[in-house]
């Protein structure tokens, strides 16, 4: 595939080869075992080019191309993918459907942890506020996917920003149903259930005292809400004598 759309007299292609020397493959590469097409772009360059072409009012030539499916080897790197999601995340909300469309596609195609955690909504509080339950019933669906990074997106996205008073005995029943069993999953849920207790302890401290979620989740939940500096020394003793024996 032919790049058609260019920024500073340079494709995306272009500007990612370029940003790579600066980068530290290897290190990425360990971080993403089994990943293709990993350069090692460091974050911030991609969040600065992300935040280049939208200011350049480029963002919807970028976004046609880059949700092409028909993408060539050579040009289909983690980092596209990923400052693809941070284009969305910083994209004027003009359309509130059409941007839902524009997520849509981008979460077809997370293939990786980062990738997947790379994005946040534009003016999130603004969104929430005007487009809370559109969002909501955007993201849920995801928890029943087949696919691991699709599930991951979910669980990740209710997490950031639907952990509150109003949802919280709602989301811990949905994360309680997630039945993929794939690493960056079960990685997922674990955080979020970490991030529900730091928060409303009171609503979530039964799942942890009952077992509710699988042992390997049950656990890392505890270990990372242990590692927490929000939790007090007692809570945290308390916690280490409800863990689960491995199944």
């Amino acid at each position: 595939m032919s790049s058609s759309y260019r920024i500073d007299e340079r494709s995306i292609t272009e500007h990612l080869l370029e940003l790579a020397q600066w980068g530290n493959k290897p290190f990425t590469e360990r971080l993403h075992p089994g990943i293709p097409g990993v350069l090692g772009v460091r974050l911030p360059d991609l969040r600065a080019l992300a935040k280049h072409i939208v200011r350049s009012g480029t963002a919807p030539t970028y976004l046609e191309e880059a949700e092409r499916t028909e993408r060539s080897p050579e040009e289909d790197f983690m980092e596209a993918r990923t400052l693809h999601g941070f284009v969305l995340g910083m994209l004027p909300v003009d359309d509130f459907p059409a941007y839902l469309e524009h997520l849509r596609r981008w979460v077809e195609v997370i293939h990786s942890w980062s990738v997947c955690d790379s994005f946040s909504l534009p003016q999130s509080k603004k969104l929430l506020r005007e487009h809370g339950g559109e969002l909501w019933d955007f993201f849920v669906p995801y928890l029943q996917h087949s696919e691991e990074y699709r599930v991951r997106f979910g669980v990740v996205a209710l997490m950031q920003y639907f952990i509150d008073a109003e949802h919280i005995d709602q989301l811990l029943p949905l994360y309680l149903a997630v039945k993929h069993e794939g690493y960056y999953v079960q990685m997922a849920l674990a955080w979020a259930l970490a991030e529900c207790y730091t928060f409303y302890p009171e609503e979530t401290h039964p799942y942890l005292d009952d077992r509710r979620f699988a042992p390997w989740v049950h656990n890392k939940a505890i270990q990372k809400i242990c590692e927490s500096r929000r939790i007090n020394p007692d809570t945290k003793a308390l916690l280490k004598t409800l863990r689960a024996k491995a199944g």
